[in-house]
């Protein structure tokens, strides 16, 4: 039978009170990991500069696949939603037990793999010789954080069966104790690039097992030992729902990898530092949005499968308006002073702060349409519509980004890597909305 309480949550009280319940802790606990990257930066930034910069850059793609693996099981949130919404908590549980299991066997698995590869992966990615051995040192304690960090993005499950502000602490203790870490392990063990990554690992191998121990005590959907089985049914249904974003992600990891090596060819180590810098401002940009999204998207999961389409129309309604005003109140801000920005990460090096402002000025301009994906992708996502959100998650970075960062940089050199990424999301975010007021419109006929 279904969760009572769930459903008048979910289904009976105003759109606008329940979306902010469950986006703001979201999006909070999502500001509060960026910030994480951020301070990991800026530690970074301050005692490795130009160079250390640069490190970052060429491994964020190692980080992306991680989180490609994290994305892949993304399906199980989402699962148990709908599960939950029809009120089959058995089903919900038999999900999550098989694959927390899946979990250890895959990111087990991944580690392998890439301390197998390591060197020949960082040489791939864009490595030289200024900045291998900082890149190296930084992949030591990132490569193990797969397992952890698969179950750490498990904590969408805690927003999505009523339990946002624990999801949103989970963030917030992860966050503060990288901090902490970072500040101990770099400035008073002199450990460098090599502290942060360590003081990542332990900060999310820790929240991890937090996460598994709640799920564990949890009445509302358990982790329980007889549902610890190998089901390949329900990997391949849990993949189903999360290959859209973990092709997104590998795909967006080739595209870091592009832009790197563009970057390079015309701008040098210049404007691979660049990059690094410009790739978190994004992604706080990014991580707002989608804050809110993560909050939203066990709202829409519930109500699609209780049959309540008028709702899920209201819930997407709001979603947009408020994250394309994330997007643009963010875009403004950076406009009015981007050097500014830039400055928190680099010291003494206004060459690296000019450059790095005027390129991010070009490549973030037309965040709004950014926002206008993410929200539509989401909407599809959340329904477990997956063909049509893994169509234009191809299309945006296959079809499009990584084309127009060749075709663009060979025409107008650097400025065109940097301009690659407004047009892309101009264009995809023009055609997903077609695609989802047809898909609105059909809910009118069922």
């Amino acid at each position: 039978m279904r969760n009572e309480n769930l459903a008048l949550e979910f289904e009976k009280r105003g759109v606008l009170g329940t979306i902010l319940k469950f986006s703001i802790p979201s999006s909070i606990g999502a500001i509060i990991g960026m910030l994480c990257v951020l301070t990991d930066r800026y530690f970074i930034g301050q005692v490795a500069g130009r160079g250390g910069m640069s490190a970052i850059a060429i491994v964020f793609p190692y980080m992306m696949i991680i989180n490609s693996v994290n994305f892949l099981f993304s399906g199980v949130a989402i699962i148990s939603g709908v599960e939950l919404g029809k009120g089959n908590r058995d089903r919900a549980e038999k999900v999550l037990g098989s694959s927390f299991l899946w979990i250890l066997i895959v990111g087990v698995f991944l580690s392998g793999i890439l301390y197998m590869f390591n060197d020949k992966i960082l040489l791939l990615m864009g490595a030289s010789s200024s900045n291998f051995q900082d890149a190296k040192d930084y992949t030591k304690f990132i490569i193990p954080i797969t397992v952890f960090q698969i179950i750490l993005g498990q904590s969408t499950l805690i927003r999505g069966i009523g339990d946002p502000i624990t999801a949103m602490g989970v963030n917030i203790f992860t966050a503060f104790l990288n901090i902490i870490l970072d500040y101990i392990f770099i400035f008073k063990l002199s450990m460098g690039i090599l502290g942060a990554s360590m003081a990542t690992f332990i900060a999310t191998a820790l929240s991890a097992i937090y996460i598994v121990f709640y799920f564990i005590r949890s009445d509302v959907v358990k982790l329980r030992i007889e549902n610890l089985k190998i089901n390949f049914s329900i990997l391949k249904e849990v993949f189903k729902i999360g290959s859209p974003r973990f092709y997104n992600q590998l795909l967006q990891s080739v595209l870091v990898i592009v832009t790197n090596k563009k970057a390079g060819i015309y701008g040098g180590d210049l404007a691979t530092a660049a990059i690094g810098i410009i790739s978190i401002v994004r992604g706080v940009i990014n991580t707002s949005m989608q804050g809110f999204n993560q909050g939203t998207a066990a709202i829409i999961s519930y109500n699609y499968g209780a049959k309540n389409y008028e709702r899920l129309v209201e819930v997407l309604k709001v979603q947009l308006k408020t994250v394309i005003t994330i997007a643009l109140s963010m875009v403004i801000i950076m406009f009015l002073d981007a050097k500014t920005i830039v400055g928190v990460f680099v010291k003494n090096d206004m060459e690296l702060i000019n450059y790095t402002a005027n390129a991010m000025k070009i490549n973030l301009v037309m965040m709004c349409s950014t926002a206008i994906f993410l929200a539509c992708n989401n909407f599809f996502q959340s329904m477990k519509e997956n063909k049509i959100a893994t169509r234009y998650f191809f299309i945006r970075i296959g079809v499009l980004n990584i084309p127009l960062v060749y075709i663009l940089s060979y025409f107008i050199g650097a400025n065109g890597v940097w301009m690659a990424f407004p047009v892309t999301d101009t264009i995809v975010a023009l055609a997903i909305l077609v695609s989802t007021y047809k898909r609105i419109k059909s809910f009118k006929v069922q």
